[in-house]
């Protein structure tokens, strides 16, 4: 059932949420876009940054909203590519390890090679800062194994390029 109703008002004439509901408030947004194609070809455990965008909180209390699409092709021998989520050159989100697997904010698998595969996420960080902080999404692959940003390996009029972003949001609280 729709709510049409609120404290016996129409929901067009609201105009503020009743008292005790905090809705917090957006202070800022950041973004980075990367329309460009590009390739790694990493050694094992060598990471590269891929985007960056930065921010100054207005307050130390703020909270940084962080999202990011970061989209990713193979070769046929697959590189395993994989995202870390860092900020001033620091893991900020980012896996326990377990066994011999590599620990990240996020992993694109085995694709074919005529794939994209988007990896997105969000962490809510809390820098307690006013200073000027970079957000840094890294990548790191297998083996110096070629991976492609925003293409696939295959060109053909059947395959497509993207845009990879991250976006940065000051939340009060």
């Amino acid at each position: 059932m729709a709510l049409i109703k609120l404290n016996n008002q129409s929901i067009s004439a609201v105009t503020a949420l009743p008292s005790g509901i905090d809705t917090g408030k957006v202070l800022q947004v950041v973004q980075t876009i990367d329309k460009n194609q590009g390739s790694f070809a990493l050694a094992t455990d060598t990471i590269s940054t891929m985007m960056t965008v930065n921010i100054t909180p207005s307050s130390t209390s703020s909270k940084i909203l962080v999202r990011f699409d970061a989209y990713f092709g193979n070769q046929s021998t697959p590189a395993h590519p994989y995202v870390i989520l860092r900020r001033d050159g620091s893991d900020i989100y980012r896996a326990n390890t377990a066994g011999s697997r590599k620990n990240s904010t996020g992993y694109a698998g085995n694709m074919g090679n005529e794939n994209l595969q988007c990896l997105s996420n969000e962490f809510l960080d809390s820098p307690s800062s006013t200073s000027e902080l970079a957000y840094t999404l890294n990548v790191a692959g297998f083996a110096s194994r070629t991976f492609y940003k925003n293409i696939p390996d295959v060109n053909s009029a059947a395959t497509c390029t993207a845009c990879s972003s991250i976006t940065v949001m000051e939340l009060a609280t």
